[in-house]
C-alpha cells in the first residue's frame, strides 16, 4: 500500500527563471569583495582577482589552461602577455555580467582579446560592430585584421566595403599604405565599383608612393587594369602617354589598342567587365536537341560540288554584306572554331571521306592561306564533333576522349597538353567562358540514353572541375556562347 501510495504522488517541476541572473550577480559581489577567488590575472602591473570556474565557464582558452593539469590551475597568479590591460579587464567583466561596451576606440582591442580566449559573443558582437562601421580609412586595416584572425566575416565585409567605395578609399591616406596584396585582390575583383580611369590612377598613385619598392610590380598590376573598358580619349592622353607604363607593359598595350578597335574578338581577364561597367556576361544557348524529341541522329552527310568544296565566308559589318575568303585546306563539317588573337584556329571535323580528323588549321589577318598547326591529341568522340573556347590566351578543347586539352600558340605549331578529366561532362555539351572559368551544359548521356541538364565549371587556377548547376531542360547538340549586356 505504501509503494503505491508513493508511486501515486504528483510532483512539481520548479524553474526560478531569475535564478541565472542572480547567480552571475552573486559571483559579482563576490568577486568585487574579493571573497572566494582563486586565482589572478596579472597584465602589465594591472591585478585582476577571478575565480577559476567563472573564467573556464566562459572561455575555452580558460578551460583548457585550468582543467588539463596545466601549472597555471595552481598558481595563485597567472600572467597574461597577449592582450591589454582594458581588454581583459572588460572581458573578465563580461564573464561575470554578460555585458560588456564596445566603442570604436577598444573595438579592435577587445576583438584581439576575445580572440584569443574564444569568447565568442564578445568576438561576434566586436565583428559585426566593426563592420558596421567601416570607413574608407579603415576598411584595409580590417581586412588585414579579420585575415590574421581568421574571422571570414570580418575580411569578407572589409572587402566588399573596399570594392563598392574603391573611388573614395584610392583617395585616403591609407591607401598609399596598403599591400600589394590587398591591392591585387581589389583591382583584379571583377565587384570592383570603379571605372578603369579610377582604377589607373589608384595604381599609378601607389607606384609613385615609393618608386623605388614599387616600380618592379608595375607590370603585374598593370596587367590587371582592364584597359579595354577605358575611355578611348583617356587612354591615349594619360596612358599612352606613360613612357614607364608603355615599356614594361608593352603586350598589354598592345592587347589594349587592339580590343578598341576589334572589340570582343580578343578574349582575357582584362576583356571581362567589372560590375562599375555596367555590363554582365550572360551565356547564350542556342539550338540544341530537346529530351525526348525523337530526330535521327545521322553520320553520313553529302559535301557540295561546286568551284569551292571548301567554303569560307566573311560578313563585313559596315557594308552589311558577305565575301568568299580563303578556303579551308579541305572539306570540313562538325569542327571546332576558336578565335585568339585575331587568328582563326579550326580544329577535327570531318572530312570529305566521312572520316574523323585531328587535323587543326590557323588562318591570321592578312596571310593567303591557312597554316597547318600541331594536330590534336586524337579525334573527336561526340558525334557533333569536338567544341572549342579560349581563355587567357589558351584554347580549351573538349570531346576527344573523356578529357579536356589546353592548346598553347606558337609559331612552332603550338602544344597540346592534358588538363583535367571530364568525368561528369556528357558528350555532345555545349561549352563557354563565364566570369574567367570554363563552363559545360547539358549534354548526351549515353548510359542512360537521355539528355542531360548538368552544369560543370571547370577552375583554371587549380584545375577543379565541380558541379554548380542545372539546366532548365534537359539539352543536347546545342551551340552557347558568352555576350555582354547591360544589366
Amino acid at each position: 500500500m505504501m509503494a503505491e501510495a508513493q508511486g501515486s504522488q504528483t510532483s512539481l517541476d520548479f524553474c526560478h527563471n531569475p535564478h541565472a541572473g542572480a547567480l552571475l550577480q552573486g559571483l559579482q559581489e563576490l568577486r568585487s569583495d574579493n571573497l572566494l577567488t582563486d586565482v589572478v590575472l596579472c597584465v602589465s602591473g594591472k591585478e585582476i582577482p577571478c575565480h577559476r570556474n567563472v573564467l573556464a565557464a566562459c572561455s575555452e582558452y580558460f578551460r583548457a589552461m585550468f582543467c588539463n593539469g596545466h601549472r597555471e590551475s595552481k598558481e595563485p597568479k597567472v600572467t597574461i602577455h597577449e592582450v591589454s590591460p582594458g581588454a581583459l579587464q572588460l572581458l573578465v567583466d563580461y564573464a561575470y555580467t554578460s555585458k560588456v561596451t564596445i566603442t570604436q576606440d577598444n573595438a579592435v582591442k577587445l576583438l584581439e582579446g576575445a580572440n584569443f580566449f574564444q569568447i565568442l559573443p564578445v568576438r561576434d558582437a566586436c565583428v559585426s560592430f566593426i563592420s558596421n562601421n567601416l570607413s574608407a580609412k579603415d576598411c584595409l586595416q580590417m581586412m588585414h585584421i579579420g585575415n590574421i584572425l581568421s574571422c571570414p566575416d570580418l575580411e569578407n565585409r572589409a572587402r566588399s566595403y573596399a570594392l563598392k567605395d574603391f573611388a573614395t578609399l584610392s583617395k585616403a591616406p591609407e591607401f598609399l599604405s596598403s599591400t600589394k596584396g590587398q591591392l591585387v585582390t581589389l583591382i583584379s575583383s571583377d565587384d570592383l565599383n570603379a571605372s578603369e580611369e579610377v582604377v589607373y590612377t589608384a595604381v599609378t598613385s601607389w607606384i609613385n608612393h615609393d618608386t623605388d619598392g614599387r616600380n618592379e610590380d608595375m607590370k603585374e598590376l598593370m596587367e590587371l587594369v582592364r584597359f579595354p573598358f577605358m575611355d578611348k580619349q583617356y587612354f591615349l592622353e594619360n596612358v599612352e602617354s606613360n613612357e614607364a607604363v608603355r615599356k614594361s607593359c608593352q603586350d598589354v598595350m598592345t592587347e589594349a589598342r587592339r580590343c578598341q578597335h576589334f572589340p570582343r574578338e580578343i578574349e582575357s581577364p582584362r576583356t571581362r567587365p567589372c560590375h562599375a561597367s555596367g555590363l554582365r556576361e550572360a551565356v547564350v544557348v542556342i539550338g540544341g536537341l530537346l529530351e525526348h524529341e525523337n530526330l535521327n541522329k545521322s553520320k553520313s552527310f553529302t559535301m557540295t560540288c561546286n568551284a569551292n568544296p571548301n567554303p569560307v565566308e566573311v560578313y563585313d559589318r559596315r557594308q552589311n554584306k558577305w565575301t568568299e575568303g580563303v578556303p579551308l585546306p579541305q572539306p570540313k563539317i562538325q569542327h571546332a572554331v576558336a578565335v585568339l588573337d585575331s587568328s582563326i584556329y579550326v580544329m577535327g571535323g570531318y572530312n570529305d571521306k566521312d572520316e574523323r580528323t585531328a587535323t587543326m588549321d590557323r588562318f591570321s589577318p592578312g596571310d593567303s592561306q591557312w597554316q597547318s598547326m600541331r594536330d590534336m591529341p586524337g579525334v573527336a568522340v561526340a558525334d557533333c564533333g569536338a567544341i572549342a573556347t579560349v581563355l587567357n590566351g589558351l584554347i580549351y578543347l573538349a570531346g576527344l576522349q573523356s578529357s579536356l586539352y589546353c592548346y598553347t600558340p606558337s609559331e612552332d605549331g603550338g602544344l597540346w597538353s592534358e588538363v583535367v578529366s571530364l568525368s561528369g561532362v556528357r558528350e555532345d555539351c555545349g561549352m563557354t567562358v563565364f566570369k574567367g572559368k570554363v563552363y559545360f551544359f547539358g549534354g548526351y548521356d549515353d548510359t542512360t540514353g537521355e539528355e542531360n541538364t548538368d552544369v560543370m565549371c571547370l577552375d583554371p587556377e587549380n584545375q577543379s572541375l565541380t558541379h554548380v548547376g542545372n539546366m532548365d531542360k534537359a539539352l543536347c547538340n546545342f551551340s552557347c556562347i558568352t555576350i555582354l549586356k547591360y544589366s
